[in-house]
């Protein structure tokens, strides 16, 4: 069901804008410049195209040629060019603007796949694993407005101008916003990348904005319309609203069942959509002013802290110790910390623990005992209750199949 207080505006046309804001819940990161003339469609003006790059892999426009699903054939342009994808003909519910391409043979497993839905909506889905790390430099562009949604997996940007690097892991929401520099990225080999978008055109955004009534329209105006939000992140342009994966989990949930939605039925297109719609709303209705805020009191100190924690998950500092290694004061580590991530230390680090036996069990490299075993659990039952509390679903549901 659409959540009463969405209102959708009355005047929606399937034809969108060629100057787009573009929201996106997954892979909308570096753009670079694609000439058209090349790949043109007979019959109709070759557009000067501007894809992207998201996780490495996804096209995102900056203006858009007068077509009702012109993202459809961004993607295939993109994606073809790179040689890493074909088109699969057997897509579920194939039809105008929807596509799907899979890896070739010897790029990986998995696929990419966009959806074009009433109102203007597309919506993007990504589930693969590359057989080869993948990095390149790409040049963006301003004019989008990007929500990214990372649901397993991690990669790198590194932005050469002033050396600032992120990692953004699964789990993480960012916000990505008129990026104007050479940013470079990185995807390792072997790693499960899964990932939703949802692309929005500017008349929709506009038409949520100004609701004094609309909790939701106020968060969007305050994501969109304040340019002075504080930047947690090296990246002009892009910082994360929630790092967070207890906050971030009820999305990651509603998108894996998008991922698993059949749309080969009139049913089953409708449940897609209003899924699609579901997860709009819940990255509208985050408490994004709270998250700003701890943006606004998180410090050096405390990044510092998140830094070792990662690096050191396996045998982690003692509390006391960690403190003394930032500089910070007990008291202030555990208050700054819990601000900062949501979480205690504690559950920081078992967050990290859980994660890293996902990526054992999914890669067919360790059994469930040997994923427990790497993350510190002797007792199998304990591991798997530990398991379901942080991923929903018990680790013999993520075992690799034959």
């Amino acid at each position: 069901m659409i959540p009463k207080r969405i209102s959708w505006p009355r005047t929606m046309k399937r034809t969108e804008s060629r100057d787009q804001i573009i929201i996106a819940t997954h892979r909308a990161w570096p753009t670079r410049t694609m000439s058209s003339r090349a790949n043109s469609i007979p019959g109709r003006p070759a557009p000067t195209l501007t894809g992207s790059i998201m996780y490495a892999l996804d096209p995102c426009p900056r203006t858009m040629p007068v077509d009702p699903f012109p993202l459809a054939e961004i993607y295939r342009r993109y994606y073809l060019s790179q040689g890493l994808f074909v088109e699969s003909p057997h897509a579920s519910g194939s039809g105008p603007g929807q596509l799907r391409l899979e890896l070739a043979a010897g790029s990986g497993n998995g696929w990419t796949e966009l959806v074009h839905i009433d109102r203007g909506l597309n919506v993007g889905m990504c589930d693969y694993e590359l057989f080869r790390p993948v990095e390149g430099d790409h040049f963006s562009v301003g004019g989008m407005v990007c929500f990214n949604l990372l649901m397993s997996g991690e990669f790198e940007v590194v932005m050469p101008e002033n050396g600032g690097r992120e990692v953004i892991r699964g789990g993480e929401l960012w916000l990505c916003h008129d990026f104007s520099t050479c940013i470079r990225y990185s995807q390792p080999s072997h790693r499960v990348i899964r990932g939703m978008s949802i692309t929005l055109p500017r008349s929709m955004v506009e038409a949520w904005l100004g609701d004094p009534n609309c909790g939701m329209s106020q968060s969007l105006e305050i994501i969109l319309r304040n340019k002075n939000l504080p930047n947690a992140s090296p990246f002009q342009g892009g910082r994360p609203l929630s790092r967070c994966p207890r906050q971030t989990a009820p999305l990651v949930s509603t998108a894996a069942r998008l991922l698993a939605t059949k749309r080969d039925t009139v049913c089953g297109r409708l449940h897609f959509e209003s899924l699609a719609l579901n997860l709009l709303a819940q990255i509208l209705g985050l408490e994004y002013p709270a998250r700003i805020q701890e943006a606004i009191r998180s410090t050096p100190a405390i990044d510092n802290a998140i830094d070792i924690l990662r690096a050191e998950w396996a045998d982690p500092p003692t509390i006391a110790a960690l403190a003394r290694r930032i500089g910070l004061n007990e008291c202030y580590l555990k208050a700054g910390f819990r601000r900062r991530t949501g979480q205690s230390i504690g559950e920081f680090v078992r967050a990290l623990r859980m994660e890293h036996a996902m990526e054992l069990i999914e890669s067919g490299r360790s059994s469930i005992l040997q994923a427990a075993m790497a993350v510190g659990y002797s007792n199998p039952s304990h591991f798997s209750s530990a398991f379901k509390r942080h991923h929903g679903r018990l680790p013999s549901s993520y075992l690799a199949r034959p």
